[in-house]
């Protein structure tokens, strides 16, 4: 299996798209490269217009317009009482807004939430496609989800606005997604992944987005034949005087609820809990130097 690195050190991703709620890769190679590098591009369906969720991310940070109803403006300042996540000032370039599913049509725009909601179902099919190539048994799916196709699983957006004018900053600190899945669409490149052991800048796929596997496919598959990586990917500082100062990207996200348990296969193959979802992401945000949201 190789994987492709342009004469410029640019990674290429292998390609998939979901069809009739399959994930299909475009290449024999693809599924394996997918598991050995915790990433892989999927195709935008030709029916799907992101450009509300940029609109979003270049405004959700201004303040709100006196006497206007506008929801794509005034979330730096909106406490989101409903969600446990909302907004933060992270330490590195980015202030970001994050809202769970069940919140989307309360706290954004009607167009907003009727991105994000096609957006989950492709994320949901991706991340059945992905249990189908790591052989993980459907009678236990929902119980290491939480219970995603039900609903019942942690599932939210994460909208990142970049603040170039904050010098000495890495754009988004080096890291690996706790959760299954993340599907990002962003405007700007800037991806990188660290890939034998060098940092290799992402080649980005016109017309796809780009899937994140994270830590919680890391932990249940690392004993099994074919485990599954949890990308290590950052994005580095941003310059001012550079068209990625206005860089913006939103998120879909999956993962274990922060009450339960995360759970590892045996090398025979049963399954076991391993650590709880929440102090493993408390754990971790100690290790990257932030705080963990204050009320989980």
């Amino acid at each position: 299996m190789t994987t492709v690195v342009d004469n410029e050190g640019h990674l290429h991703l292998p390609t998939a798209r979901v069809t009739a709620g399959r994930l299909l890769f475009d290449a024999a190679e693809g599924a394996d490269q997918a598991l050995a590098l915790g990433a892989f591009c999927l195709a935008v369906p030709e029916e799907l217009d992101v450009e509300p969720g940029l609109r979003f991310c270049r405004s959700f940070y201004e303040p709100a317009e006196p006497g206007t109803a506008d929801r794509y403006r005034g979330h730096r300042e909106d406490g989101h009482a409903d969600s446990k996540l909302g907004y933060e000032d992270r330490p590195d370039q980015v202030e970001q807004l994050q809202l769970e599913s069940h919140l989307w049509s309360r706290y954004l725009p009607e167009e907003v939430t009727a991105l994000l909601e096609r957006m989950k179902d492709l994320t949901l099919d991706a991340l059945y496609g992905v249990f189908d190539v790591a052989g993980i048994p459907e009678h236990d799916r929902e119980t290491v989800t939480g219970g995603a196709r039900q609903d019942t699983g942690l599932c939210y957006t994460t909208v990142n606005h970049y603040r170039a004018d904050l010098s000495d900053r890495a754009g988004i600190v080096e890291h690996s997604d706790s959760g299954f899945i993340t599907l990002i669409c962003t405007d700007q490149p800037g991806y990188e992944i660290l890939h034998e052991g060098r940092w290799r800048p992402v080649r980005q796929e016109p017309g796809h987005f780009v899937v994140n596997l994270g830590d919680a496919f890391r932990v249940l598959t690392r004993k099994l034949p074919r485990p599954v990586t949890a990308v290590y990917h950052r994005v580095p500082e941003l310059r001012p005087d550079g068209a990625a100062h206005h860089r913006s990207s939103f998120t879909i996200y999956m993962g274990p609820r922060y009450d339960m348990m995360l759970h590892q296969y045996a090398a025979d193959g049963t399954l076991h809990e391993y650590q709880g979802f929440r102090d493993f992401s408390v754990e971790k945000s100690k290790k990257l130097g932030y705080e963990f949201h204050s009320r989980i």
